[in-house]
């Protein structure tokens, strides 16, 4: 993350030397989206005096998580204004959207993709009043042309991976043990796909058997063996070549984000929580090469029923291979329901952060002996400020 962010704040300040407010908006984008992860993940994290080795800032403080949010928000919220269809940006060198074939295009699409992120970072935050994210949400939303965010499949920010450099796929060397035969479905996610008939499931996963066979999340140490024996299915090696696996924020991912807006009555423009739950169903499932039937899409199990438990149930099966948003999803809202082993070494509890790296602790341990004391400890339960109470 830092090394990422080492260069996004390269391109930030030579953006502001030169005076091009794209590339400013383009580095902000790109900011908000590397550091909401890194400290959604490990929560207080080094941020307003990291990236400043130049100044001789070799032992970055910690930051709070509020903070880090709060600032984080406000510049994607000046980024949006940012971008200026008749400035010239480069279309060499942008992996996201340099192949839109004109200018305008190209500054389009980037600020489309800024106020996405603004609603996936609002929404994160939604459980905390203090920063009004219906109101945000709803001010995006309402003002398309001011704040236009991902109206179709061909806005969504992703790298479409290659055979070639630089768009080499990086799962593509990975042997058949390290890919797919090392990591086998939990019961959870194959419980909600099988029970559907999700055409996705042998998208995602491959039987070793004749039926589909899980384990449960959270097996305790030392029993996997046992369970691979019983011939589990496994993630689908077919999968480490496939140019689809760089997905940095999909049109799906609005359109569940709006769905949930819609259903807590956040905003109301013409188009109800269900239409807008079904257009990400549907479009996840495009996503992958499939054509979603309308028996799968009006099933018990996936068609809206007014909960955001079912929204929230068909976000994180879309979130396959797209980082850790089903595990921020969960973490958020409670759902979905998992299938926890209660032998689990976290006592069946889904941890709320990763412990810090060892090496922060060998290079920086003042400050990393400071986080951990405000946190209360390196402990893997502790909780995010925008987590369900």
């Amino acid at each position: 993350h830092y090394t990422s962010l080492n260069n996004i704040e390269d391109m930030r300040r030579r953006a502001i030397a030169e005076g091009n407010a794209n590339y400013e908006g383009v580095a902000l984008t790109l900011k908000a989206w590397v550091v909401s992860e890194l400290t959604d993940t490990f929560r207080d994290v080094p941020y307003f005096e990291a990236t400043k080795g130049d100044e001789l800032q070799f032992l970055p403080a910690y930051d709070t998580q509020e903070e880090i949010y709060k600032d984080l928000l406000e510049n994607l919220d000046r980024a949006s204004l940012l971008f200026d269809n008749t400035k010239a940006m480069l279309a060499s060198g942008d992996l996201l959207y340099g192949t839109k074939g004109t200018n305008s295009l190209q500054v389009t699409a980037w600020r489309k993709f800024c106020n996405s992120l603004r609603l996936r970072l609002y929404l994160r935050v939604s459980n905390t009043p203090a920063f009004d994210s219906a109101t945000k949400i709803n001010e995006i939303v309402s003002n398309p042309a001011v704040y236009p965010v991902f109206t179709s499949a061909a806005d969504q920010a992703y790298v479409a991976f290659t055979n070639e450099l630089p768009l080499y796929n990086p799962y593509f060397n990975a042997t058949n043990a390290g890919f797919g035969a090392g990591a086998a479905p939990s019961t959870s996610i194959l419980e909600m796909m099988e029970g559907s008939s999700d055409p996705r499931l042998s998208i995602y996963y491959t039987r070793s058997m004749p039926v589909w066979t899980a384990i449960r999340s959270g097996f305790p140490l030392g029993a996997g063996a046992d369970i691979y024996l019983q011939g589990s299915s496994y993630m689908n090696y077919t999968l480490h070549n496939s140019p689809r696996l760089g997905m940095i924020m999909s049109y799906d991912e609005v359109q569940f984000i709006l769905a949930e807006a819609a259903f807590k009555g956040w905003i109301n423009v013409g188009t109800t929580a269900a239409t807008y739950y079904q257009n990400a169903v549907r479009t996840n499932c495009e996503f992958w090469g499939l054509t979603p039937t309308t028996a799968f899409l009006n099933g018990p199990e996936v068609v809206y029923n007014n909960t955001l438990e079912r929204i929230i149930k068909q976000k994180y099966v879309s979130s396959f291979f797209r980082g850790m948003e089903g595990w921020f999803d969960y973490r958020r809202t409670g759902y979905p329901n998992l299938t926890i082993d209660p032998r689990a070494d976290n006592g069946a509890i889904v941890p709320s952060r990763l412990p810090y790296p060892m090496v922060t602790q060998r290079y920086n341990p003042t400050n990393y002996r400071k986080a951990v004391e405000r946190l209360g400890g390196d402990n893997i339960n502790i909780k995010s400020f925008w987590e369900k109470p």
